[in-house]
This record gives structure tokens, sequence and C-alpha cells, in this order.
């Protein structure tokens, strides 16, 4: 996933770049994730942010502490050890890598991150609650 997630009322969209560009999201290699209502939102973060800090070559200082940042807080909020306020300093490393990189595997990194933040964030709040609850 390196485009900026659409809502269920979102995707009644054409599939091609200008369509989704007014959607606000883009069109990237055209694959399709669908995430079920039932997944942990938590999960798709910690999926993602493990993935891209996985595939950070390095070079950039951006990328390279700022997904590793990222894929650690996601992984702390996913085993309870969080807060809810932490998504405004996942926010904050996101927007730091997004355009400060040499290629566009920071953008693809943080764009996803920052439109879950975005649009889901009462249901990750609640659900970071529920973490922390299970674990105390």
């Amino acid at each position: 996933m390196s485009s900026p997630v659409l809502k269920a009322d979102e995707i009644d969209v054409a599939m091609d770049f200008d369509s989704l560009a007014a959607a606000g999201s883009m069109l990237g290699s055209a694959g399709i994730i669908v995430i079920d209502d039932e997944a942990s939102l938590i999960g798709v973060l910690e999926k993602i942010a493990s993935f891209y800090a996985r595939e950070s070559c390095g070079q950039c200082t951006p990328c390279r502490l700022g997904t590793s940042w990222m894929a650690k807080t996601v992984e702390r909020l996913a085993a309870g050890e969080g807060r809810p306020a932490e998504l405004d300093g996942l926010a904050r490393i996101a927007s730091n890598i997004k355009g400060r990189t040499l290629c566009p595997l920071g953008d693809a990194a943080a764009m996803p991150i920052q439109a879950l933040l975005s649009k889901f964030r009462p249901e990750l709040e609640a659900e970071i609650g529920r973490a922390a609850k299970g674990r105390g």
C-alpha cells in the first residue's frame, strides 16, 4: 500500500489517474487492497510501517530514521504500550519523511500512514485504548 487510502464511501471512482487524484489518492501500480471493517487498523498501520522500514535502503536520513521510528511507534501501540496522543507524533514523523527523500519510497511510506491517521483517527484511538486495557 503506497497510496493514500480511500474510505468505503469514497471508492465509487473510476480507476484512472485523474479520477483517483480528485478523490485524494492515486493509481500507483493499480493494485487494490481491501481492508475489511473487522480488521485491526493498528495492525494495518503496523504492516505498512514495518514493510517500509525493512525496504528502506538507508541512504536518506528522513527515510532511514523515519520509517524505523514509525515502525517502532506502531509496534508499541499494537502491543498496548502506547497512548492515543502518540498518533500525533506518528503524523509528524510521516510529514517529515514525505517530500524529503531521494526516491519515492519515503512518500510511499508516509502517504498511507497519513491517510489512515486522518481518516480513521477515532477508530485508531479506540483500538489503542482497548489494547492498553488488555495489557492492564
